[in-house]
C-alpha cells in the first residue's frame, strides 16, 4: 500500500506545482482594480439672484493595485478640495449645463483631470460618477 501511494503524491506534486501557481496569483492580485469611494460633494451653483441650485455627486475612483489604492485614500482631502474648487467654479459659470441639466460626460472628463493632475498620471486612475443629483431652491 504505502508503495502506491509514493508516486501518487509524487504525480501530484507534478501535476500542481505550488511555486508557479503562487506566483500567477500573486501577479494577478498586483493588478486587481481597487476602487475608493469618495464623500460626496455638495455643490451650489449661485448667479445674481443668490443660491439656485444645489448639485451633489458621489464619485469613486478605480486605480491598479492595492498599493495604488493606499496611496490615493491618503490623498482623499486634497481629491475633494480639488474637486470643489474645479466644479465650483464650472458649474457656476453654466458651462457645464445644457438646458439646465448637468452634462455628465464633461464633468467626468474634468474630474479625470484634476485627478491626474492631484495624484499623478502613474497611477492609472479612473473617476467613476456613481450619482448626480441637482435640486432647485
Amino acid at each position: 500500500m504505502r508503495h502506491l501511494v509514493l508516486p501518487a503524491l509524487s504525480l501530484l506534486c507534478l501535476a500542481f506545482p505550488a511555486h508557479d501557481a503562487y506566483a500567477a496569483e500573486e501577479k494577478k492580485s498586483a493588478n486587481v482594480a481597487e476602487y475608493i469611494k469618495m464623500d460626496p460633494l455638495l455643490l451650489p451653483i449661485i448667479d445674481d439672484d443668490g443660491v439656485q441650485q444645489v448639485v451633489s455627486m458621489v464619485v469613486t475612483i478605480e486605480v491598479d493595485g492595492v498599493s495604488n489604492a493606499d496611496k490615493v485614500k491618503a490623498m482623499r482631502p486634497r481629491l475633494a478640495d480639488a474637486y470643489i474648487q474645479n466644479m465650483y467654479g464650472i458649474l457656476n459659470k453654466h458651462a457645464a449645463l445644457k438646458g439646465g441639466i448637468i452634462q455628465v460626460a464633461m464633468l467626468k472628463e474634468r474630474l479625470n483631470k484634476v485627478t491626474s493632475d492631484v495624484v499623478g498620471d502613474d497611477m492609472g486612475a479612473e473617476v467613476l460618477i456613481q450619482v448626480v443629483q441637482q435640486r432647485p431652491i
